[in-house]
Protein backbone atom coordinates (compact mmCIF):
# COMPACT_ATOMS: atom_id res chain seq x y z
CA UNK A 1 0.00 0.00 0.00
CA UNK A 2 2.45 2.76 0.95
CA UNK A 3 4.14 1.94 -2.66
CA UNK A 4 0.85 2.60 -3.81
CA UNK A 5 0.89 5.70 -2.04
CA UNK A 6 4.24 6.91 -3.44
CA UNK A 7 3.65 5.85 -6.63
CA UNK A 8 0.65 8.01 -7.01
CA UNK A 9 1.28 11.23 -5.25
CA UNK A 10 2.63 13.40 -8.56
CA UNK A 11 -0.94 12.67 -9.84
CA UNK A 12 -3.32 13.46 -6.66
CA UNK A 13 -4.37 17.18 -5.89
CA UNK A 14 -5.82 15.97 -2.92
CA UNK A 15 -4.18 14.36 0.22
CA UNK A 16 -4.27 10.48 -0.09
CA UNK A 17 -5.59 8.96 3.73
CA UNK A 18 -5.50 5.64 4.38
CA UNK A 19 -5.96 3.84 7.31
CA UNK A 20 -3.37 1.21 8.47
CA UNK A 21 -4.19 0.49 11.88
CA UNK A 22 -7.60 0.90 14.33
CA UNK A 23 -8.16 -0.41 17.25
CA UNK A 24 -10.74 1.76 20.65
CA UNK A 25 -7.36 3.44 21.92
CA UNK A 26 -5.30 3.78 18.69
CA UNK A 27 -5.19 4.81 14.98
CA UNK A 28 -2.24 4.91 12.56
CA UNK A 29 -3.02 7.04 8.99
CA UNK A 30 -0.47 7.71 6.43
CA UNK A 31 -0.80 10.48 4.61
CA UNK A 32 0.20 11.05 0.74
CA UNK A 33 0.68 15.24 -0.08
CA UNK A 34 2.19 16.44 -3.44
CA UNK A 35 4.64 19.44 -3.44
CA UNK A 36 2.23 22.20 -2.76
CA UNK A 37 -0.73 20.67 -1.66
CA UNK A 38 -2.42 22.21 1.27
CA UNK A 39 -4.55 21.17 4.25
CA UNK A 40 -6.30 23.95 5.27
CA UNK A 41 -7.34 24.67 8.60
CA UNK A 42 -8.66 21.04 10.33
CA UNK A 43 -8.13 19.67 14.20
CA UNK A 44 -7.90 15.70 15.02
CA UNK A 45 -9.98 14.83 18.15
CA UNK A 46 -7.08 13.17 20.00
CA UNK A 47 -3.27 14.10 20.61
CA UNK A 48 -1.35 13.10 16.72
CA UNK A 49 2.53 12.02 16.92
CA UNK A 50 3.12 12.68 13.15
CA UNK A 51 6.43 10.87 11.78
CA UNK A 52 7.97 11.87 8.45
CA UNK A 53 8.73 8.80 6.27
CA UNK A 54 9.19 11.13 3.21
CA UNK A 55 9.63 14.44 1.88
CA UNK A 56 8.96 17.75 4.06
CA UNK A 57 6.13 19.32 5.73
CA UNK A 58 5.59 23.13 7.47
CA UNK A 59 2.92 22.55 9.50
CA UNK A 60 1.33 26.01 10.71
CA UNK A 61 -0.75 25.45 14.27
CA UNK A 62 -2.40 27.93 16.87
CA UNK A 63 0.87 27.00 19.26
CA UNK A 64 3.43 27.33 17.13
CA UNK A 65 4.73 26.90 12.91
CA UNK A 66 7.15 23.78 12.48
CA UNK A 67 9.13 22.07 9.32
CA UNK A 68 9.14 18.84 9.38
CA UNK A 69 11.85 16.39 7.37
CA UNK A 70 12.16 12.80 6.61
CA UNK A 71 12.07 10.95 10.12
CA UNK A 72 11.29 14.02 12.18
CA UNK A 73 8.42 13.60 14.56
CA UNK A 74 6.30 16.21 16.50
CA UNK A 75 3.18 15.71 18.64
CA UNK A 76 -0.27 17.70 18.18
CA UNK A 77 -2.64 18.18 21.31
CA UNK A 78 -6.09 17.35 20.75
CA UNK A 79 -8.63 19.67 19.11
CA UNK A 80 -5.36 22.07 17.94
CA UNK A 81 -6.30 23.92 14.68
CA UNK A 82 -3.60 23.72 12.21
CA UNK A 83 -2.80 23.46 8.71
CA UNK A 84 -0.18 21.79 6.49
CA UNK A 85 1.71 22.38 2.91
CA UNK A 86 3.94 19.78 1.80
CA UNK A 87 7.23 21.39 0.71
CA UNK A 88 8.15 18.60 -1.20
CA UNK A 89 6.05 15.27 -2.35
CA UNK A 90 5.67 13.64 1.26
CA UNK A 91 4.40 10.57 3.36
CA UNK A 92 3.29 10.95 6.83
CA UNK A 93 2.61 8.51 9.70
CA UNK A 94 0.08 10.13 11.57
CA UNK A 95 -0.75 7.69 15.67
CA UNK A 96 -3.80 9.11 17.19
CA UNK A 97 -4.25 7.99 21.04
CA UNK A 98 -7.64 8.36 21.97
Amino acid sequence: MLHTILDNIEFKDKPIVKILFRNKDTRVVVVGLKKGLKMIDHQLPAQARIIMIKGSIHLDSKIEEVDLNEFDEYIIPPKVIHQVTAEEDSMIFIILDF
